[in-house]
């Protein structure tokens, strides 16, 4: 059976602290956090009062308002990203409107704000009248649908939710589409919308949220000694992925090659990953293997780094022993201190920022790293980024469940 090369012609991007590449580029190379003190938050009853928000978001600039009236938040991210990776790629209408164009997209909580929103209203009054619209945005899979009717793509349209991991399988599973002939063409992100006092309640008895209230843009510490949980952040992110062939054919920009994906499950318990990271060994060496890559090939990853701390050791574990005998460390970051946690989008989020840092040639930063735990005995490039040789890199997410995931991006070079 045919194995093809499937590329990124196209990234769209509606995240904390910008929309479109230039603004989250810039975000990062600055190392700008977008977190700041969330308005709903204030309430006396609640631990956590910081968020990372995508501030003057208006879906009017990408899609009609009958759309908008039909949609949540969630969705409307997954279309605006949608919509600015189909133009970021240059795609015409032929390029989309196929049996041979898919749409792949995760989320997490999905369209859980509709819901609650909707439940808050007749537990209010329960006589208040229901939307004519609540069924369709309450949804969890809606977004994939949405947009595969915004852009009439009549491939496969799938929505992935499976914690943080959502995502980057709806990416990986694009590309495995697109590599078996099944597709030409795929849309591949995820979108994210948990801004709700509700979800952050939940989250903050989990213990997963930074509680450092006063100081939000340092808030988050991966892989430092005083890390005490992530900031949540909202937002999507869509890449247009294309067939080698047919984006060199048509004149597309390309940004990277994607070359493996690899997935796997801790089966150790139900929230506290696995703490040898042997399953996250395992994910890693199947999409170095896909790729036929080595480990000493490995110049960046882009770490799942949600400074928490089991998952970091885990994930600084599984590190380790998948580069120790190459001779090679190669740099790791977690760029969460800047976006936020996007939940199921942040697999998403991450790839664009990777293929961006191979595309300018430049590692960003983790910052707030102000005191490495001395365990982990990894490279990752505190506080400020540097101008580094990136041919091939790694975009690492985990989630509840035990669910690890590791996508392989190269370099193009024609």
């Amino acid at each position: 059976m045919e194995r093809r090369r499937v590329v990124v012609t196209g990234i769209g991007v509606t995240v904390p602290g910008g929309i479109g590449t230039g603004q989250l580029w810039n975000h990062i190379h600055d190392g700008v956090s977008a977190a700041g003190i969330v308005d709903d938050f204030r309430e006396e009853h609640l631990p956590v009062h910081i968020g990372a928000e995508v501030k003057d978001f208006d879906p009017a600039e990408f899609i009609d308002r009958k759309s908008i009236s039909r949609t949540e938040r969630c969705t409307q991210f997954a279309l605006a990203s949608a919509e600015l990776a189909y133009h970021d790629a240059g795609c015409t209408v032929d390029c989309t409107t196929s049996k041979r164009t898919g749409v792949f997209d995760g989320t997490s909580l999905g369209s859980i704000n509709s819901n609650l929103s909707q439940q808050r209203a007749m537990l209010g009054a329960p006589s208040a009248r229901v939307s004519p619209s609540a069924l369709l945005k309450g949804m969890t899979g809606s977004s994939s649908g949405d947009v595969a009717l915004h852009f009439h793509a009549h491939g496969p349209a799938v929505t992935f939710s499976m914690g943080s991991v959502s995502s980057s399988y709806a990416i990986g599973y694009a590309f495995r589409k697109i590599k078996m002939n099944e597709l030409d063409v795929a849309f591949a992100g995820g979108a994210e919308a948990p801004l709700s006092k509700e979800i952050i309640s939940l989250f903050s008895t989990a213990h997963l949220l930074s509680t450092d209230n006063d100081c939000p843009a340092t808030a988050c510490k991966p892989f430092d000694v005083h890390r005490n949980g992530f900031v949540m952040g909202e937002g999507g992110a869509m890449m247009i992925l294309e067939e080698l062939q047919q984006a060199l054919k048509r004149g597309a920009h390309i940004y990277a090659e994607i070359a493996g994906f690899g997935e796997s499950t801790d089966a150790y318990h139900q929230t506290t990953p696995d703490p040898e990271g042997s399953m996250i060994v395992d994910a890693m060496e199947a999409a170095m293997k896909e790729a036929n890559i080595r480990p000493y090939e490995v110049q960046y990853i882009n770490a799942h780094g949600t400074a928490t701390q089991f998952n970091d050791a885990a994930e600084a574990k599984a590190i380790q022993r998948v580069f120790s005998e190459s001779g090679r460390s190669p740099a790791v970051s977690s760029t969460k201190p800047i976006t936020g946690h996007l939940l199921g989008a942040c697999g998403a989020v991450e790839f664009a920022i990777t293929s961006l840092a191979i595309f300018h040639q430049w590692i960003p930063p983790t910052m707030n790293l102000k005191e490495p735990e001395p365990a982990f005995d990894l490279d990752c490039v505190p506080q400020h980024g540097r101008s580094c040789e990136i041919n091939v890199a790694i975009s690492n997410n985990y989630s509840f469940g035990g669910r690890n995931s590791s996508l392989v991006i190269k370099r193009w070079i024609q």
